[in-house]
């Protein structure tokens, strides 16, 4: 007889019944490129200003380095949800949208234990979510006649991964991950003239699926200056990818109402959309159950990026060249301490404690200047029960600055996590 938890299959059926279109707030910088790209960190990761790279768990999965999977020797599942507040600002007002959704469901298990773990998720890659409203003017005659433009998009790239991690020896793992992308990218435009009793609007659909491959390794050294301290070095590269992607365009008449009067397809085309490739490094130092101190640093190409409306032509920001890609990196600092994790008689001396700095370079020119992301992360992980967790994870931080991008955001974030450990399929020795 098995001994598998019957719990744990009807909690992942229920949180994967919550999945559901992108819920989060609104962002005007979610317009370039793919939209706001997700980094694979987990709450835990979050808190810590996102490292990832080289500090290795036993309790919660490594999404950012595969061959850190090596050290999850017990079954673990972990789901999560975010909530966000931001804040944009062009200089003369400003305004304030909400909101959030679930952000991820991954599961691990060692398949050799202490020499290969395995682990398998659906999360986002990215999100996008945003609406502007401006006013334009096209010729009418003898003079220019205002025409209301609305913009907005929503939607995202989903991601489908398998990744595994297999020790060499007793310093050294390497990992691989593979992830299927796909889900699509919604984009509408509303011209509205006043005095008409109808609108039009122009609809694209962008519909993706495709491969993306990832390898990373591993390195550690136990004993370094004490038997409980531990050094840790990790990378990981992201290879580059075509992934296939459609292209619908739809011209629409609609009423005040909102009834569609009449709807033509321009066209429907299929090509394929450039993903740059993305490598990082990260160093940590620890003790062991104690606490570990690291640092990450990430690089992502955009050099070679065209957009998908420039794939296929349209004329519109992207092709005026309003966010010109380029040379992204993220830098990184974070760390985590547990009191005395061994203390049943403190609950709160077995709390793991969290916070980190974050600097980031976005890979795209704005208004011809380079736009940054900046913040600091704080957050905790309450034990609960025998060895699962509720984890906490806050992010605040700015993008941009109103006088070079004429525009910056500022945000509130909070990641909520639940991670559940224990050990399946363990034959009993007695009935």
């Amino acid at each position: 007889m098995y001994n598998c938890n019957k719990r744990f299959p009807f909690i992942f059926l229920l949180l994967f019944a919550a999945w559901a279109a992108n819920g989060q707030a609104s962002s005007p910088f979610s317009r370039l490129g793919v939209g706001d790209i997700n980094n694979n960190g987990l709450a835990q990761n979050q808190a810590m200003g996102g490292i990832g790279i080289s500090n290795p768990s036993g309790w919660y999965i490594n999404n950012v380095n595969p061959a850190l999977l090596v050290y999850n020797r017990v079954f673990t599942f972990q789901g999560g949800m975010n909530y966000e507040k931001r804040t944009a600002f062009d200089g003369t007002s400003s305004q304030s949208f909400k909101g959030g959704n679930l952000n991820y469901l991954l599961m691990a298990f060692p398949v050799i234990s202490g020499r290969w773990s395995s682990s398998m998720g659906l999360l986002p890659y990215s999100s996008v979510n945003y609406n502007f409203t401006y006013t334009d003017y096209v010729s009418g005659g003898p003079s220019l006649v205002p025409v209301k433009v609305q913009e907005t998009g929503k939607g995202g790239i989903t991601q489908f991964y398998w990744s595994n991690g297999v020790a060499i020896n007793k310093f050294l793992s390497v990992g691989v991950k593979a992830s299927y992308l796909f889900s699509s990218i919604n984009i509408k435009d509303f011209n509205t003239v006043s005095g008409l009793t109808n609108y039009g609007a122009l609809q694209s659909r962008y519909s993706f699926g495709g491969m993306n491959l990832s390898g990373g390794f591993s390195f550690h050294k136990d004993s370094i200056f004490h038997k409980n301290y531990r050094l840790n070095i990790g990378g990981f590269y992201a290879l580059k990818s075509n992934v296939g992607v459609s292209h619908k365009v739809t011209t629409e008449t609609i009423a005040n109402n909102g009834a569609i009067i009449d709807s033509t397809t321009l066209f429907n085309l299929s090509s394929k959309f450039y993903l740059p490739q993305t490598f990082g490094a990260g160093i940590s130092f620890s003790k062991i159950d104690r606490w570990t101190f690291g640092t990450d640093v990430t690089i992502t190409d955009y050099r070679n990026y065209v957009s998908f409306e420039q794939k296929f032509s349209d004329y519109n920001a992207y092709a005026q060249g309003l966010n010109t890609p380029t040379l992204g990196y993220r830098v990184a600092v974070g760390g985590e301490i547990t009191p005395r994790y061994e203390d049943f008689t403190n609950y709160f001396s077995r709390v793991t404690y969290r916070v980190g700095v974050f600097y980031e370079k976005l890979p795209f020119i704005v208004n011809a200047n380079p736009a940054y992301d900046r913040g600091g992360t704080f957050g905790f992980s309450l034990p609960v029960g025998r060895i699962s967790t509720i984890d906490l994870g806050v992010r605040i931080g700015k993008r941009g600055v109103v006088t070079q991008n004429t525009l910056e955001e500022n945000y509130f974030r909070i990641y909520f996590g639940a991670t559940f450990n224990d050990q399946w399929f363990i034959k009993r020795k007695f009935d």
